[in-house]
């Protein structure tokens, strides 16, 4: 959906030494508890009672697609430079089908301040992340973040259920409806063929 800045806020940013930042809220968990919260400045920015890390130096972000149609998009989010030590909090926390927000807002260098309104720019759940060794500083890594908006995520679903063994074991350990399906794979009934 295309949003559209006030005219207030755009006479501030015109007067002032104001530029646009970006404030990215990963949400894992509902309470927030292992949310992590970076802006593109290079300084802290509280937004909500929450305080977004400055992020300049490591955030790359792809274009975020802004429209009034109701469609697909995804975003990729790129942390550059990380410390080695994060592979083992990631191991610890399934990112994947968290919530990322991204707020637009401007930052006002000589009051050190958000300037106007803030309003969210884009909203999707993280699809899948990757994290690459190779091309950084020893003992760095760099973090992919790929997420899908919701009408993304929506149409990647698949309704039903998976007739795997395991899968109805899953949730029913005493299920065998299943176990055969796997032998099944290959079998060709060869149904309507004459003999």
């Amino acid at each position: 959906m295309v949003k559209s800045i006030d005219s207030t806020t755009l006479v501030e940013v015109s007067n002032t030494k104001t530029y646009p930042i970006q404030l990215i809220k990963f949400q894992v968990t509902a309470d927030n508890n292992d949310s992590l919260f970076l802006n593109t400045g290079y300084t802290n920015i509280t937004y909500n009672g929450d305080t977004y890390l400055p992020g300049s130096n490591i955030i790359g972000l792809s274009a975020v697609e802004e429209t009034k149609d109701v469609k697909t998009n995804s975003v990729t989010i790129q942390l550059n430079g990380l410390p080695n030590t994060i592979i083992a909090a990631l191991e610890n926390v399934n990112a994947i089908g968290g919530i990322v927000t991204i707020y637009q807002a401007f930052w006002n260098d000589e009051n050190g301040a958000i300037e106007g309104q803030v309003y969210q720019k884009w909203q999707g759940i993280i699809n899948s992340h990757s994290v690459d060794e190779e091309n950084t500083n020893e003992g760095d890594v760099n973090i992919s973040i790929e997420c899908k908006n919701i009408v993304g995520a929506l149409l990647d679903t698949k309704s039903g259920r998976f007739t795997s063994d395991s899968s109805f074991k899953q949730y029913t350990s005493n299920d065998a409806s299943m176990e055969f399906v796997a032998s099944m794979v290959n079998f060709n009934p060869r149904f309507g063929a004459e003999e």
